[in-house]
């Protein structure tokens, strides 16, 4: 949940089985494909309804920033709704807003459609989670788990190439109808594969508030916030920027797309295999510095198709194996409240690609795309910079040793009212940290 609640798992430790986690995790694929597809589809868009480069991408940008705003609040408002109905309900709202896009005869009901469609994949992606681990037995969580977030980057590699293949061989339109169709089969299965599962109620918002205040924390999300902005300035842009440089073809577009894909599945299973194995920070400072090397490469590489597919290839197996490092560097240092960091961390993520998308909108109006990788490349250093300094403070704020090296952050949370440092994280997060 987003606010770090883990439903009980069903009487039978089994749940919704095996059917139950793939279901969750195809929703997962027509979020991913909704969110990353507008990137190969942004100059379709532009040239269909008379929007210069910098306006269309603004719809990645409204999107981002309603799933940004809505996910947690959205969670509170709706933690005592039985988890089927309610993803039952949020899969008809993400359906109806990409069909709106999909139909949106003018800019504003394009942009209408893209906060319809990004509030209702923040509900079900703060809510997927922790069902799965809800519905699943405890020995087999960190599996489950894994399964769902693989629908993302799976989304990446077949989603996109196959929604912009669609929107190249008839219209961006139909693209978008693409989303819908998936979001439907979801919608589906729901009764047949999921048990009922209660809201977990409680105090959501009190306790996200305790866990902004626990030491490092803010500088733990703002790293992830400038990490993310630096990937989508650039991402956002990338058909715009293929144009530009004039070397690599349309029909090579989805072929690339795939190979970034590609990428961002080893890079994320990567990540959790060296996230287990060595300090998330130092992990994480070195992935981030790669990863503004790679984007500062972008620009000598768009001037061939193989350079372009060598980068993209790299670049998004750099910046997917961060994803479980920042997970793990959050468990590391919240304590108790491990679970509600990284409910955070999701929204910090949608922040970071709202403003991506505003940075990279006022580079593109201003005629300046082939600035937008080292744009994206400064962002990464300074998400460095701030994890630097969040770490030096941390180990003299009085960090503990644990075993394997890594220091263990006491939880603690500054000023009265919050609890005890240093108890246990809720299990269902600990185990999509840790990739058990």
């Amino acid at each position: 949940m987003a606010d770090g609640t883990v439903p009980e798992r069903t009487s039978d430790g089994r749940g919704g089985g095996r059917g139950g986690i793939l279901l969750l995790a195809l929703g997962m694929f027509a979020i991913g494909t909704d969110l990353f597809i507008v990137a190969d589809l942004l100059p379709s868009i532009a040239g269909d309804l008379g929007l210069s480069t910098a306006a269309a991408g603004q719809t990645v940008t409204v999107f981002a920033l309603t799933y940004a705003i809505a996910a947690p609040v959205l969670a509170g408002l709706t933690s005592s709704v039985g988890r089927r109905p309610l993803l039952a309900t949020v899969l008809v709202v993400f359906a109806a807003g990409n069909a709106l896009s999909a139909l949106a005869p003018s800019y504003p009901v394009l942009l209408l459609g893209r906060v319809v469609a990004g509030a209702g994949a923040a509900l079900y992606s703060s809510t997927a989670s922790a069902l799965a681990a809800g519905i699943t037995a405890p020995e087999r969580r960190g599996r489950a788990l894994s399964v769902v977030y693989a629908g993302m980057t799976t989304a990446i590699a077949l989603g996109v190439p196959l929604g912009g293949l669609i929107g190249r061989s008839s219209s961006w339109r139909w693209a978008f109808g693409f989303v819908v169709l998936l979001s439907l089969v979801t919608l589906a299965g729901l009764r047949s594969c999921l048990p009922p599962v209660p809201g977990p109620g409680g105090t959501g918002a009190r306790r996200r508030a305790a866990a902004l205040r626990v030491r490092r924390a803010p500088s733990a999300l703002l790293t992830t916030v400038c990490w993310t902005v630096g990937t989508f300035v650039v991402y956002t842009y990338l058909g715009a920027l293929l144009d530009r440089s004039g070397h690599v073809g349309t029909a090579a577009r989805p072929w690339l797309l795939l190979l970034f894909g590609v990428g961002s599945f080893t890079g994320v299973l990567a990540g959790g295999r060296l996230a287990d194995r060595v300090d998330p920070r130092r992990g994480l400072a070195g992935a981030l510095a790669l990863l503004a090397v790679v984007l500062a490469a972008l620009t000598p590489a768009l001037r061939s198709t193989a350079g372009t597919a060598a980068v993209l290839t790299l670049w998004g197996f750099v910046h997917w194996s961060c994803f479980p490092l920042v997970q793990h560097r959050l468990l590391t240092i919240g304590g108790e409240h491990g679970g509600m960091l990284l409910a955070l961390n999701n929204s910090a993520v949608y922040l970071g690609q709202t403003l991506a998308g505003a940075l990279g909108g006022l580079l593109a109006g201003t005629g300046r795309l082939g600035a937008l990788p080292w744009a994206g490349a400064g962002s990464e250093v300074l998400a460095l910079v701030v994890l630097v300094a969040g770490a030096v403070g941390w180990t003299r704020g009085g960090g503990r040793k644990v075993r394997g090296g890594r220091r263990e952050g006491r939880g603690a949370v500054d000023g009265p009212g919050g609890g005890p440092g240093g108890g246990p994280v809720d299990s269902g997060a600990g185990a999509v940290a840790q990739g058990r």
